[in-house]
């Protein structure tokens, strides 16, 4: 499975469908990741919109952002028994909706870490159009605990 694409997030993350929301990993690098979501019209979180167009739900984007954050903080420590919580969210802005049909680029980035804490600046992007931007604070907690 380590050579499948989709390893990196498997081994990066906790969520399973209908949570995962990440579809490809284009970088981990250490203080830095870019992931894509691919936005389908499909996708089960559509089925209550009724006659509104469908567009990913901003709740859903932190998470989105959340799952690129955890993935370059377990890095290459995967394999360990650790889980980061989220702690905070800080001066989220979301700029435009995300309509279905979409590619959405997200990027984490470390701005601090100290002990099992973390602070990250993280944003998302349709193309060249910046959708949302904002901070968060994770921290680890379980067996594969860096302290």
């Amino acid at each position: 499975m380590s050579d499948h694409p989709m390893a990196p997030i498997l081994g990066g993350t906790p969520h399973r469908f209908p949570m995962l929301l990440v579809d490809a990993v284009e970088e981990l690098a250490p203080g830095h990741g870019r992931a894509r979501k691919l936005v389908s019209v499909n996708e089960v979180l559509f089925e209550r919109f009724g006659d509104a167009p469908p567009a990913l739900p901003s709740a859903l984007l932190v998470d989105a952002l959340g799952q690129v954050a955890i993935m370059l903080l377990r890095g290459s420590d995967a394999t360990a028994a650790s889980v980061w919580y989220l702690g905070g969210i800080e001066a989220m802005t979301f700029h435009a909706p995300i309509p279905a049909g979409s590619e959405l680029r997200m990027e984490a980035t470390v701005l601090k870490r100290w002990r099992a804490t973390a602070r990250l600046e993280v944003k998302a992007w349709l193309g060249a159009e910046p959708v949302a931007s904002g901070f968060m604070v994770l921290s680890q907690g379980g067996a594969g605990r860096n302290d």
